[in-house]
């Protein structure tokens, strides 16, 4: 599977230099910049640590088996996305999930996989205009994730 973190950092060159540093004892494969420059930190048949206490599926600590990508983004709800975040972020995606035979219903958010510990991608992640650069209509998968921030 695939899961969508936001970063969370101030800055793209200040979430490379975290993500090196080995006391983070953080990782991701790929970090989506705000600029669409995409960094790869883990290769993608490697562990990363991007996921922490999570599960999907009945499947416990899904590091093991889940390729990380994070897109730079400040956490604060006063950034948006950019364009080029989605596509480039969609164009290395969609080129995971051929590669890797991952469906599309294995693209999670961080939130999904660690609910009630993590909320990031966030709520101004715009799935429809990822999928819409993914190549697909988001479908019942825009649908699901808007019930499911619903109370």
């Amino acid at each position: 599977m695939i899961i969508i973190h936001g970063d969370g950092g101030g800055s793209d060159a200040g979430t490379i230099s975290w993500i090196r540093d080995p006391a983070s004892e953080v990782s991701y494969h790929y970090l989506v910049g705000r600029d669409g420059r995409i960094y790869q930190f883990v290769h993608d048949h490697l562990k990363a640590w991007h996921a922490g206490r999570s599960a999907w599926d009945g499947v416990r600590g899904v590091n093991s088996i889940s390729i990380g990508v994070s897109f730079g983004n400040d956490g604060t709800g006063q950034e948006p996305y950019r364009d080029a975040q989605y596509g480039h972020g969609a164009r290395l995606i969609a080129g995971l999930c051929s590669r890797y035979r991952i469906p599309c219903d294995m693209i999670r958010g961080h939130s999904e996989v660690s609910p009630g510990r993590k909320t990031d991608p966030w709520d101004w992640f715009d799935w429809a205009k990822f999928y819409e650069h993914f190549g697909m209509w988001s479908g019942g998968r825009y649908d699901e994730m808007a019930n499911a921030n619903s109370p």
